[in-house]
């Protein structure tokens, strides 16, 4: 087992460490039990990288179930443009019908956690995460790269929160994404809201790789959308925003 780490019993199992024999093992001192189906090594110093272990070292498909995603992953990769104030949430991201289990929900080791399923970007994607390697920790994760992360912070972000300073000026750092995976992204994107305030706000961020983006292959949806009440109409992708945020402005 590697060190810091939480593992569930079906990872145990595959290693011929049967549930009986486990609660031997705790009851040995060898493993302390951490909820429901889930154990670390005795001693060890648990954080929310040890739980997201646990759910990542399940299956052999390549592509995790559960990563950090979102405002985590551009914050675990030095993107984010402000430091948190206190204890840092983790927004814990899923595929499908995958949801995390009650023994990381309410640990209090674990730290706050806000759960997403992700809906609408497909998991996938060539590329679409990296390696971390918690420090102090003898294991990586997988969590979303810059481009997923972005896109997965918009889409989560509340309407009257999209055009904050924390996330617009977060967005105007990220000047080395990767135009390719940005595009494979987008085209998989199913919410026109998201794909309609990425470009904007690209647009308004002046980004270089933003003209390599072929937006005749993005379907963006018709119509207009009011994001921003008392906000003006951008009359390239039909959103209402402030008007720092227009055209020209």
């Amino acid at each position: 087992m590697p060190a810091g780490a939480v593992v569930t019993t079906a990872w145990l199992a595959s290693r011929d460490v049967s549930a009986d024999q486990a609660r031997k093992l705790a009851g040995g001192g060898w493993l302390q039990r951490v909820g429901h189906g889930a154990y670390s090594r005795a001693g060890d110093s648990l954080s929310w990288e040890s739980a997201v272990f646990a759910l990542q070292a399940i299956g052999n498909s390549g592509l995790p179930r559960f990563w950090p995603g979102g405002l985590t992953a551009l914050g675990l990769q030095g993107l984010s443009h402000y430091l948190p104030i206190g204890q840092e949430k983790l927004h814990l991201f899923g595929s499908g019908k995958a949801r995390p289990p009650h023994w990381l929900m309410d640990s209090d080791w674990v730290g706050p956690v806000e759960f997403h399923v992700d809906k609408d970007l497909g998991a996938d994607i060539k590329d679409s995460f990296v390696h971390y390697a918690p420090p102090g920790k003898a294991f990586g994760l997988q969590v979303s790269a810059p481009e997923r992360a972005i896109l997965e912070w918009i889409a989560v972000t509340p309407n009257e929160l999209l055009f904050s300073s924390v996330l617009v000026d977060t967005f105007n750092g990220l000047n080395t994404l990767r135009p390719g995976l940005l595009q494979a992204m987008l085209e998989s994107c199913g919410s026109v809201r998201t794909k309609r305030v990425f470009l904007l706000l690209a647009r308004h961020a002046g980004h270089a790789w933003n003209s390599r983006l072929d937006r005749q292959r993005l379907d963006l949806g018709s119509g207009k959308r009011q994001l921003c009440p008392g906000g003006r109409l951008d009359r390239e992708f039909q959103i209402t925003v402030p008007t720092e945020f227009l055209h020209g402005a």
